[in-house]
């Protein structure tokens, strides 16, 4: 196979794989959650791309996936297009310069992209709208297990991404 035709096909396997997880928290047809917890695939699908691409290439996808749920979600405010490229730019600089790029780098980078994304979610969304208590019991019950949970979908992601990047 030629090889331009192999990076095209790789591109829009990229893309593809992008819009479905990056559609799939607001659709209406499939409600991922678990009790409260909610589950954003985006993060970790992020982080393993950016492992494995140059820093403009992992803050386009983060911008591009961030559009996306932006414009299906009810009131973001550009929220998620911001979150996701410092995510998806701070994981590929940092890939390339402090970590390696293996599972147990890639987990914590998870977690720690996972956590920055629902803190921030947090923050300006529910901190400071709501009570001490109300706000306090989101943090608590909702936004650090949703950030725990998240962080897990790194494996079959990173899994996927470093057989990609054999292709």
């Amino acid at each position: 196979m030629p090889k331009n035709l192999k990076k095209s096909l790789i591109f829009i396997f990229n893309v593809i794989i992008f819009f479905i997880f990056s559609m799939l928290p607001h659709s209406s047809f499939i409600n991922i959650k678990l009790f409260d917890i909610s589950i954003s695939f985006i993060i970790p699908l992020l982080v393993a791309f950016a492992l494995y691409h140059s820093p403009i290439a992992a803050a386009m996808a983060g911008v591009l996936s961030g559009i996306v749920m932006d414009s299906t979600a009810a009131d973001s405010y550009c929220f998620n297009a911001i979150v996701l490229l410092i995510i998806g730019t701070f994981v590929a600089v940092s890939s390339n310069t402090l970590f390696n790029k293996n599972i147990p780098s890639a987990a914590v980078m998870s977690l720690l992209s996972a956590l920055f994304y629902f803190v921030a979610q947090w923050i300006f969304f529910h901190a400071f709208h709501d009570g001490i208590n109300q706000s306090l019991t989101f943090l608590l019950r909702h936004s650090l297990p949703s950030a725990i949970l998240s962080a897990v979908f790194i494996f079959p992601f990173y899994f996927l991404y470093s057989y990609v990047k054999k292709l």
